[in-house]
């Protein structure tokens, strides 16, 4: 281990084989630190914390403090983070509000600098969340997720798997797997990162359209749900796109919407 003489390790903090502290971080009781991670300066890990092994924690962040619920009253929570994350400069990641509950972050995990997790959080393995975006109690993120700069996402939404967000959106409601939502819309598919993830081209035309037929068009839920099902070829991406939607709470951020032919005319001859 390599231990800055000027941080402060409680006697009950549990350090694995070959960490880093850097000068001024503060460790306190019942935090767990895997092998091999790195402690920033400045550096603040509280609660009942553990830290993955390789993770990096660059300076000034704060990770397991109490979570920012006026219910909160002391109860013993937990903050797991995963092996090989990187949380850079000034990230805040909340413990759990309630008696043994927790915030949770997968493996793999890179969160940029200034970017904060409310309390009880879920974010999956993989997911990049950019400099500056907050993320409110109760959100679930699916793995390989991406949220870009300054993006807001009130309490208790869910973002699916490979989804994509773009800077700067305010987030109120679920944002299913496998979309790319920019300007506060549904835009289409996340096609980047349907390739990248490695998904056959068939199982991509499929979300794709799946993704068309349920936003673009004007229909109901149920009503686009049951014209998916009839006309877009099955697979386990079109069925995980299905099952998020429907166990929807927040209900589904909107799409942007296709113009019908009699809108394209209205709109032509209103500018004539």
């Amino acid at each position: 281990m390599k231990i800055d003489p000027r941080a402060a390790i409680a006697p009950g903090a549990q350090l694995g084989a070959e960490v880093e502290v850097g000068p001024f971080a503060i460790i306190d009781e019942n935090v767990i630190v895997g092998d091999g991670c790195k402690i920033g300066p400045h550096v603040h890990l509280t609660g009942h914390t553990t830290i993955g092994a390789n993770t990096k924690i660059h300076a000034g962040a704060v990770i397991g403090d109490a979570p920012q619920d006026l219910h909160y009253n002391n109860e013993v929570s937990f903050t797991d983070i995963g092996e090989n994350c990187v949380l850079r400069e000034y990230v805040t990641i909340h413990r759990g509000t309630e008696e043994g509950s927790r915030t949770t972050v997968g493996k793999g995990v890179l969160m940029m600098a200034f970017s904060h997790l409310g309390h009880n959080c879920v974010i999956g393995d993989h997911v990049v969340i950019a400099n500056a975006s907050l993320l409110a109690g109760r959100v679930e993120v699916g793995p390989r997720a991406f949220i870009s700069a300054g993006v807001m996402i009130h309490q208790f939404v869910r973002v699916g798997r490979l989804a994509m967000i773009g800077g700067g959106n305010g987030i109120g409601q679920d944002i299913p797997p496998f979309c790319m939502l920019q300007h506060e819309q549904i835009q289409g598919p996340n096609v980047v990162g349907l390739r990248r993830a490695g998904l056959s081209e068939n199982a991509r035309a499929s979300v794709r359209q799946a993704i068309k037929l349920y936003f673009l068009f004007g229909l109901s839920r149920m009503g686009a749900i049951e014209r998916i099902r009839a006309e877009v070829p099955s697979c386990p991406e079109v069925e995980e796109f299905i099952d998020f939607v429907l166990k929807t709470k927040r209900g589904i951020s909107p799409g942007r919407r296709l113009k019908t032919s009699a809108e394209t005319t209205e709109a032509t001859s209103e500018n004539a």
